[in-house]
């Protein structure tokens, strides 16, 4: 991997949200009630989290920099115009596509394809003759069956959103069941919300955080910030009179690599079932919702 390759990734996600790839969403369906729940288990959404940090003025400037581009006189949103269009050019250059002449909305569809090109020729998928929407769907089907047949639910039959759904009630069920969620007469919304609930709790006493009369989402910012503190400190950062989001800053810009190679937080659930930020993987809490905790 190239030197900052996954600081090029995460800022040109975080910047361009729909680069995303195709393969981190297998349980994603057409049926907006579901994405709204993955959104909700899965809580700290990689690209949305660093979306936050890349509003910092001063953050953006210093990639700017790295980058090459003049700073002078630019507001954020400009300076973060430039350097999403920087980032993606940097991008499709490592992916050997020629961006003479293209402007940036050309440039970004070109490396999406590429990308879902490269993702599905890891998973042995033919990409011959096939547009990148199509692969998109391929990578999905392969991947949804997978995690099917890991779970023993049976395929035969069904089609990808049937699947897909019952693969997402599943991984639900299990991520319950390791937290002691009650899942007696509950649909998936409200385990959803249960389960969430006790992965910020479960969180928050092994940081020996209180929950006692605070909002979930107070909780969960705390949980967050103290992740991120424990992180800079494994990465050897001065932490001394920084704030959470001033040492997440300096971990992506810095040290991104180093923390993705030790599984540190927000790395810490790149596979398995971190798809729902499942026990075991350190499961990141989001900021959502407004109920208390009752003690």
């Amino acid at each position: 991997m190239m030197k900052k390759k996954v600081v090029t990734y995460v800022l040109t996600g975080a910047l361009s949200l729909g680069l995303i790839g195709a393969g981190t969403a297998f349980a994603a369906s057409s049926n907006e009630t579901q994405k709204q729940e993955v959104k909700e288990v899965h809580g700290f959404n990689h690209g949305i989290g660093h979306m936050n940090g890349l509003h910092n003025t001063e953050f953006l400037k210093k990639q700017a920099e790295k980058l090459g581009i003049k700073t002078a006189g630019k507001d954020t949103n400009t300076l973060m115009q430039e350097v999403r269009d920087a980032l993606i050019k940097k991008e499709a250059k490592e992916l050997g596509i020629n961006t003479t002449g293209k402007d940036s909305r050309t440039i970004m569809d070109e490396v999406r394809t590429k990308r879902v090109q490269k993702q599905a020729e890891k998973l042995g998928i033919d990409t011959k003759g096939k547009t990148a929407q199509q692969l998109a769907q391929a990578i999905r089907q392969d991947t949804v069956t997978k995690k099917a047949k890991e779970l023993g639910i049976s395929t035969s039959g069904k089609d990808l959103e049937t699947l897909a759904q019952e693969v997402f009630k599943a991984q639900i069920m299990k991520q319950a069941k390791a937290l002691g969620v009650d899942t007696a007469n509950k649909d998936v919304r409200q385990l959803v919300q249960d389960v969430r609930e006790a992965q910020i709790k479960k969180d928050a006493k092994e940081l020996g955080i209180s929950t006692a009369n605070k909002e979930i989402g107070d909780v969960a910012k705390e949980v967050r910030d103290q992740k991120i503190v424990k992180t800079a400190e494994k990465l050897g950062i001065d932490t001394k009179g920084k704030t959470a989001e001033e040492l997440f800053q300096e971990v992506m810009l810095n040290h991104a690599d180093e923390a993705k190679d030790l599984q540190l937080f927000p790395f810490d659930h790149e596979d398995g079932d971190g798809f729902f930020g499942g026990p075991g993987h350190g499961g990141h809490p989001g900021h959502g919702g407004h109920r208390g905790f009752n003690h």
